[in-house]
């Protein structure tokens, strides 16, 4: 029984602790990965990317026409929830009613493109102005984009 016992102790080999520890993170590190991957996937994560594909005003008498086109470059639908014309939402009351726009409330699908118009009276608005406009959407983000008016 004794050799037996000598036999053991003299074959015993372990791992150094060093590269024990090594193993182990590099373990936990995989299998950290492997779960963001899995609940990424299980919790259908997208984000939203709105891009100005075009963005132009046209002039009449009376108005201006800003015609803009967006497009969804991102991984899920985007709801436009309010325009914002130099800082100010367009159902704000200090535009008196002088803004028409016709986005709010427009689900951008995956991919598509969408295209609109904010018409302006002339007495309020003149030639030459940068209108800033903002398109925000339901997410809370906002795409900005500058427009000389004609």
């Amino acid at each position: 029984m004794n050799s037996l016992k000598r036999l053991f102790s003299r074959s015993k080999k372990a791992v150094s602790p060093v590269i024990a520890t090594i193993i182990i993170v590099a373990i936990a590190i995989v299998m950290s990965i492997a779960v963001a991957y899995w609940l990424m996937g299980f919790l259908s994560i997208g984000t939203e990317k709105l891009q100005f594909v075009s963005g132009y005003a046209t002039s009449t008498d009376t108005e201006f026409t800003m015609n803009l086109q967006i497009k969804n470059m991102g991984s899920k639908d985007s709801t436009i929830d309010m325009v914002f014309l130099n800082g100010k939402p367009t159902t704000d009351s200090s535009y008196d009613g002088n803004v028409l726009v016709v986005w709010n409330s427009t689900v951008v699908k995956i991919g598509d493109t969408v295209v609109g118009t904010i018409t302006l009276d002339k007495p309020e608005w003149s030639p030459g102005i940068s209108v800033d406009v903002n398109i925000h959407t339901v997410a809370g983000y906002q795409y900005p984009k500058t427009i000389v008016l004609p």
